[in-house]
Parts: structure tokens; sequence; C-alpha cells
């Protein structure tokens, strides 16, 4: 039996940007655009399109990203973008998430934003 956590509480902004990668963290910066999020930062979202001129960006909802050093802890946990186009633990991010997922052979978390 499979199941899936998408679409829980999804909520989507499109965004200008210069990005053409999708399925990584972003950041917001000046007029609006969202940019690739550098290691150790917050993150707005994780870009789920982008063409080089908009990205949709969700803001709210169910999200699976690939990880980086220990396994984020099931319940609220504070994840920062890694720089690489994922996540990691942080001791020092503002930003608290719901981690429903932990895949540690394939180093990926689920989690709602």
């Amino acid at each position: 039996m499979s199941f899936s956590f998408k679409g829980y509480g999804e909520n989507m902004l499109t965004f200008p940007t210069k990005l053409t990668e999708a399925g990584i963290p972003v950041v917001v910066g000046e007029n609006s655009e969202v940019s690739k999020a550098a290691a150790d930062k917050d993150f707005i979202g994780v870009a789920v399109s982008a063409n080089g001129e908009f990205a949709g960006v969700i803001l709210n909802g169910y999200t699976e990203l690939p990880y980086t050093g220990t396994a984020p802890a099931f319940g609220f946990c504070a994840l920062a973008a890694n720089g690489t186009g994922g996540v990691k633990t942080s001791t020092s991010s503002n930003h608290i998430v719901k981690v429903i997922k932990v895949d540690t052979v394939n180093k990926t978390v689920g989690f709602i934003l």
C-alpha cells in the first residue's frame, strides 16, 4: 500500500526569479525575487517550478528534500538550507518545521513547512 502527504495545506506563490532549478529551498531578496538558499540560511519555501523568469514556491504544506549531516528528528525540528539544494539540521535556524518522514537510506526528509 502506498500513501502520500502531498497536498496537505499547500499554498504556493509565484515569484520573479533567475532560477531554472526546481525542488530546492529558496530565499527572497530585492524586488521579491527568489534565489537558491545558501548554506545555513533560513529559507522561505521550496521552488516547485522555475523557468528563469518566474518560480512557483510552496510556502506551506508538505515537501521532501535531501538532507546532509545528522538525520533530522521527528516532530518539531529546526532546518536550514545546506547550500546544495537540500537542508540540514541547525541550532541557529529560526525555521521550525514538522518532520514526519525520515529516510536514512536515501537521506531524504519529509516535512510540513
